[in-house]
């Protein structure tokens, strides 16, 4: 009869929960919709708790053994939470797409200077941004977006296998290519409004010439705020519907380059 090794065993399922925990929890502090600031840190740790518990069992097969020294095993467990961090600040810079839309937007709308606490910064950003990042993560999770982001925060171990080496020359590549593309994304989610804001201030200038003894710009004001609310009114659901597919596609290729 074959005996079993009670120490042995109990030590290899806490180790593998500690390595799963540290990326886990790691992705769920800037996990879209969850790790916001609104959202108690209580929360936060207790769905990491609970989606480590749900994974070690699959993910038992690719765990290392337990390290023979503290040493490796602390190497082991930051580097697991670095690679949560990773790939939550990813997730994070996707969504700041919304964030460079908003602003744009609230520049060329005339309201840079009507600011609201934004949710998702947990710091006052112009209307426009504080409403389209709000709508972003409620879409996140209407749309079931939210279950694709946990396969992909599943699948980043085999991207990373627990316990190797950490690549931080491709990382550091992977995220400022990924800050580029979502600034750059973000700007032309606002084409509509730059164009409308060109061709207004041309008007204007126009305008200004003709009537030099009228302020126009100020008389005009009103009128800017109103179509640019008008616009994003009619602009909204397709700058989501792109911003989706864009969001999508981004977390797709990261899993798959």
């Amino acid at each position: 009869m074959n005996s079993i090794d009670l120490d042995r065993l109990l030590s290899g399922h806490v180790f593998a929960f500690l390595l799963i925990l540290s990326r886990i929890v790691a992705v769920m502090l800037l996990f879209p919709g969850i790790g916001e600031s609104y959202v108690p840190a209580r929360l936060r740790m207790m769905v990491g708790v609970v989606l480590s518990f749900l994974l070690m069992e699959p993910l038992m097969p690719i765990i290392p053994p337990p390290p023979a020294d503290t040493a490796e095993l602390a190497r082991m467990i930051v580097g697991e939470f670095v690679i949560g961090m990773f790939f939550g600040s990813f997730l994070r810079v996707a969504l700041s797409a919304l964030e460079t839309a908003g602003a744009v937007a609230a520049m060329q709308t005339g309201l840079s200077n009507a600011t609201i606490l934004n949710p998702a910064l947990a710091s006052e950003s112009p209307l426009p941004s504080a409403f389209y990042s709000i709508v972003g993560v409620t879409l996140i999770f209407v749309t079931g977006l939210d279950h694709m982001l946990i396969r992909a925060m599943i699948q980043t171990y085999d991207i990373f296998p627990p316990g190797a080496a950490l690549i931080p020359g491709d990382m550091a590549k992977t995220f400022v290519n990924a800050v580029n593309k979502s600034f750059v994304f973000g700007i032309e989610l606002t084409a509509p409004f730059m164009v409308a804001g060109l061709l207004m201030f041309i008007a204007l200038g126009v305008m200004q010439r003709l009537l030099p003894q009228v302020s126009v710009f100020l008389v005009a004001l009103p009128a800017q705020v109103w179509g640019g609310l008008f616009l994003m009114a009619t602009t909204v659901t397709t700058i989501m519907a792109v911003w989706l597919a864009y969001f999508d596609h981004t977390v797709a290729a990261f899993l798959n380059p």
